[in-house]
């Protein structure tokens, strides 16, 4: 196995499948988790919600397990197991005892090399996954970041459709749907297998072989860059709150820049002490929740702010909103609070990798969208080069008013775009 850095392995299969093994011999337990480069984005035209389906249907049965039986050898092993579909993959990951791994694995190979993927288990999961859609329709938070984001990414490029997909289309997807985005996507040469905890590299590697024997390669999805979109998008809820996302392109997961940004939105609304959080809410008492976020993609990116609010106070939430955002472009951080924000970032990244669950996430996940896996020395050494100068620059280059979505949910749209064309006008 190549060593990337010391305790850090990693082997290419011969079937393709890339294997990151991060052992931990503190610990007693062991976290699993494979990743499939197949995602919402990859959904075919028209039959939203796909992956999502699929990774709902791996669990419902395999030619070796029947669902109840894939819970119960969990289960008898104290542990858990979960999968999540993102924009751009799909994963599924365990925490065992280290002596659970062996069937840890199998159940995990299983389940994305042999699942049943039956029509009435499809039924089922429909309807789940129906009521999955209605529960966040009433969500007004998840409402209106579903709308900023078809809105930031123009043209109605996939990176701006909802997992969960909609409705409608899910009501029409069938099992040769289903087992064809499988046998399309579900290539060993498209997953990562990460792990970390109480475990030996070279025997994950040898049963990781055996689960995932010498095939056909397959080839990477197909994918092209998002257009940007800019504008006032709002949307009506009978709801007591209206709720707010301002988002700003950025850059993709694999720029130097990120790290900066991560200062920048941290300072910005990352936190309790973040500038956000006390103008808006601390000093003026407008709102609960008020917050900044970024995403990133394998060639895309996102600045996010989000609130909630009483229509009335709209207005007023907004123009400080603003004023905080000019206030970065227009000056730079003092030092003090630059460190402040690393300083958190720096924290939450170590926490992070207390137990193997954090480690196993972290290499999945940095795998998933081609970045490099830094030593942890490395990653602090970044983020504590930044300076005041870099986040000001940032801050000008993508926090413009031409370049922002603003994206509202409330009980009058109507109301709604008067208030917000009255505070700001969004190009």
């Amino acid at each position: 196995m190549q060593e990337l850095y010391p305790g850090l392995f990693a082997q290419r299969l011969p079937s393709g499948l890339h294997v990151l093994v991060e052992p931990m011999d503190q610990v007693r337990s062991v976290a699993l988790g494979v990743w499939v480069r197949a995602g919402s984005r990859d959904d075919p035209r028209g039959k939203s919600g796909l992956a999502h389906l699929l990774e709902h249907m791996t669990f419902k049965g395999t030619a070796k397990r029947t669902a109840l039986e894939i819970a119960q050898a969990i289960d008898s092993l104290g542990g858990n197991l979960n999968g999540a579909t993102g924009k751009e993959s799909t994963f599924y990951y365990t925490t065992v005892l280290e002596e659970g791994l062996p069937t840890a694995l199998g159940v995990l190979g299983e389940m994305l090399t042999q699942p049943l993927l039956s029509p009435q288990d499809l039924e089922r999961e429909r309807a789940v996954i129906l009521e999955e859609i209605r529960g966040a329709e009433d969500d007004p938070q998840d409402v209106v970041l579903r709308l900023l984001f078809s809105h930031l990414w123009k043209g109605g490029h996939p990176l701006g459709r909802p997992i969960l997909g909609t409705a409608e289309a899910v009501a029409d997807l069938s099992p040769d749907d289903v087992r064809s985005f499988f046998q399309e996507n579900y290539q060993p040469a498209r997953m990562i297998l990460a792990a970390s905890g109480r475990i030996r590299p070279k025997e994950l590697v040898e049963e990781a072989a055996r689960i995932w024997p010498a095939g056909v390669d397959g080839k990477p999805p197909r994918r092209e860059a998002p257009a940007l979109g800019c504008g006032l998008v709002v949307g009506e809820k009978e709801i007591q709150q209206v709720h707010l996302a301002l988002g700003f392109p950025t850059v993709g997961a694999g720029a130097e820049e990120r790290y900066a940004l991560e200062v920048l939105s941290t300072l910005l609304g990352g936190g309790v002490s973040s500038r956000l959080f006390q103008r808006v809410r601390e000093e003026r008492g407008l709102v609960y929740t008020v917050l900044s976020s970024t995403a990133y993609y394998t060639d895309a990116g996102a600045l996010l702010v989000y609130a909630a609010t009483e229509e009335r106070r709209l207005p007023e939430v907004l123009e400080l909103v603003w004023g905080e955002l000019r206030r970065l472009v227009s000056n730079p951080p003092d030092p003090p609070e630059v460190a402040r924000a690393i300083d958190r970032l720096r924290g939450s990244f170590l926490l992070g990798l207390e137990d193997p669950a954090g480690r196993m996430f972290r290499l999945g996940t940095n795998a998933a969208l081609g970045r490099e896996i830094l030593p942890i020395p490395e990653v602090e050494r970044r983020l504590q080069a930044v300076t005041p100068e870099e986040v000001q620059n940032l801050a000008r280059r993508f926090l413009r008013e031409e370049r922002a979505v603003l994206a509202l949910v409330g009980p009058s749209g109507e109301r709604l775009r008067k208030l917000a064309r009255a505070q700001v006008e969004v190009a």
